[in-house]
């Protein structure tokens, strides 16, 4: 008989799949990376691939990828432009809602037709200056 425990973990070792077309999607806090980082971490599990992402990779391919879910996402080109993504690129995140409009089943990756969204941009180096 399998535990709570044991299917729970289960489920984490497998990431989920996709969205399916025509599906509403909303992400919180998805982490901008490169596509090549995105998949490492979804296939390890391992969050610091994301963002220790070398800007080469950016330069390929930016994605969102969403932590809590385990799914990466292409962000469609008509309401989000590549500069705002880039300024979430290593450290920075992106929340937004829309809808799927392709999914790429080779990588298991959705597209996603941003309706509405905010950058939360990376922060500057030495920007904290918090009592240490």
């Amino acid at each position: 008989m399998k535990t709570v425990a044991m299917l729970l973990a289960a489920a984490l070792a497998f990431p989920a799949l996709a969205a399916p077309t025509g599906e509403e999607v909303e992400v919180t806090s998805g982490v901008v990376t490169g596509l090549k980082c995105a998949l490492e971490a979804r296939a390890t599990g391992g969050l610091k691939a994301l963002t220790s992402c070398p800007p080469a990779e950016a330069a390929r391919e930016m994605v969102v990828f969403d932590v809590a879910e385990k799914r990466i996402y292409r962000i469609g080109e008509k309401k989000v432009f590549r500069y705002q993504l880039e300024s979430a690129f290593g450290g920075g995140s992106i929340d937004f809602e829309g809808k799927t409009v392709k999914v790429d089943e080779k990588n298991d990756i959705a597209t996603v037709e941003v309706a509405q969204f905010s950058v939360t941009k990376k922060p500057k180096p030495g920007a904290f200056k918090g009592c240490l």
